[in-house]
């Protein structure tokens, strides 16, 4: 065969082009970013933004959540949140994804669960979130709770073609 040489040329040239594309993209965002424009608001507007987002989310998924079309992207899921950086708070994260998760399957009214809409943030800072979470870390857990209910509806709105 006398054009392997040409083969092996091609694929790798293919392999490090492949690479290097996927070095290019930002991997570390960082979650406090996403709160920059409202850090120097008051904690009461601060809040009443969150809350209407948290909200604006819910209500979007509410259509097409169901728990066997998220368990078919949850890792798709993961994927993307993986992005966003929170140094040294593992627990966020992991309260955070769980709290999404249950604000998700109560919307759907799954085991006879039911979200009433629209949520309040208090309800959900004094009852899910305060016995767990430091108080300086409350609303970066609001904002991943947020960040998780956003892509979760990224990818369920693309496969439903909304």
């Amino acid at each position: 065969m006398d054009n392997i040489d040409n083969y092996v040329k091609d694929i790798s040239k293919n392999i490090e082009s492949k690479i290097e594309n996927i070095k290019k993209i930002e991997t570390d965002y960082k979650l406090c970013s996403l709160l920059s424009n409202i850090k120097d608001l008051s904690p009461k507007d601060s809040d009443a933004i969150l809350e209407k987002l948290l909200n604006m989310y819910l209500e979007l998924l509410k259509p097409v959540y169901t728990r066997k079309e998220y368990s078919k992207i949850s890792k798709q899921v993961d994927n993307i949140t993986d992005f966003f950086v929170l140094d040294n708070n593992d627990y966020i994260i992991a309260e955070g994804d769980d709290i999404a998760e249950d604000l998700m399957d109560k919307l759907v009214n799954t085991n006879d669960r039911e979200l009433n809409l629209p949520v309040k943030l208090e309800y959900i800072k004094e009852y899910w979130i305060k016995s767990i979470i430091n108080i300086k870390d409350i609303q970066k857990t609001i904002m991943w709770i947020i960040l998780r209910l956003a892509t979760v509806y990224s990818f369920l709105s693309q496969n439903n073609n909304i």
